[in-house]
């Protein structure tokens, strides 16, 4: 019989060493990768500058579950290099940009506020180009030694959650939240990104997300109903609507105190029900509350 011979029993041996070296270091490439990805989201937000944050989280990953094929070693090494180019890039050059930006705003404040975002931006910016390079360096490794099921196994598990968010200004640790953490997730691809998370409110057709200075309100499809910051909000208050059919439904109405010329001094957010429209103004309130207190 086939399975008596003994070389039949030194090729399988070997096929089964083979397996395991190509998985261990297959494995090890990938928690390797994990680790620098999740290093450089949380250096991002160091930065300060919450464009260069919001610009890193929308450019494409070589770890994009619409791919359908395995990234190569090569490859990775070319992401690599690129961002890691790019990383040298906007640090460099923010030296110069915040500064600026910073004095078209706020004047001599905003310049001074500038040089340090610029000078911090010098720092960790290229720190972030090297760990996205090693980041898809690693992916490239992994996707050399197991081939495309390394891409099946990383797009249905390498995310198994959401990352934790940490809350307010002083970044406090709660216990785990999934609406917290998906609603968190969801504000590093909008405006919002690279401010640090507050709340969120989930309206049905609707989802506010609050961060610690300013309240993003995304309609169903993802597109910009309403933005505010908190420093233009001078009062939060539930009221009752009654609609044009005869039904009642509740909103909340937000007087600004510094409208702006082409806007109406008041906004309004329908809500489907009074206890969303409560839970809404209550999150509002906390947030204009924690901009007043410092």
């Amino acid at each position: 019989m086939e399975e008596l011979d003994p070389s039949y029993v030194v090729g399988g041996v070997a096929r089964g060493t083979k397996s395991l070296a190509r998985h261990a270091v297959g494995g090890f490439a990938g928690s390797a990768s994990l680790l620098t990805e999740t290093f450089s989201k949380n250096m991002a937000v160091i930065t300060l500058d919450r464009r260069y944050a919001q610009r890193r989280d929308r450019r494409n990953t070589l770890r994009s579950p619409d791919r359908d094929f395995a990234v190569t070693f090569f490859e990775g090494v070319e992401s690599g290099a690129v961002k890691l180019v790019r990383g040298v890039w906007d640090g460099v050059t923010g030296v110069v940009r915040a500064p600026l930006r910073g004095a078209e705003r706020h004047g001599m404040e905003g310049f001074a506020k500038g040089v340090g975002k610029g000078l911090l931006g010098l720092l960790v910016k290229p720190m972030i180009g090297l760990s996205d390079a090693a980041t898809d360096v690693m992916i490239g490794v992994q996707g050399s030694v197991e081939g495309k099921s390394s891409l099946l196994r990383g797009s249905r598990h390498a995310q198994v959650r959401p990352r934790r968010p940490m809350y307010g200004r002083d970044r406090i640790l709660r216990p785990y939240s999934v609406a917290d953490a998906a609603a968190a997730t969801l504000m590093l691809r909008t405006k919002l990104a690279g401010e640090n998370y507050l709340s969120h409110c989930d309206m049905d057709d609707k989802v506010a997300l609050l961060s610690v200075k300013r309240v993003l309100v995304l309609g169903s499809n993802g597109q910009e109903i309403l933005l505010l910051k908190y420093t233009n909000i001078e009062k939060v208050s539930v009221q009752p609507m009654t609609r044009e059919d005869g039904y009642e439904e509740w909103a909340v109405v937000i007087v600004l105190s510094f409208p702006r010329s082409n806007e109406r001094p008041v906004k309004v957010i329908k809500c489907k029900s009074k206890a969303v429209a409560v839970e809404l103004c209550s999150q509002l309130n906390c947030g204009v509350s924690l901009v007043n207190e410092s």
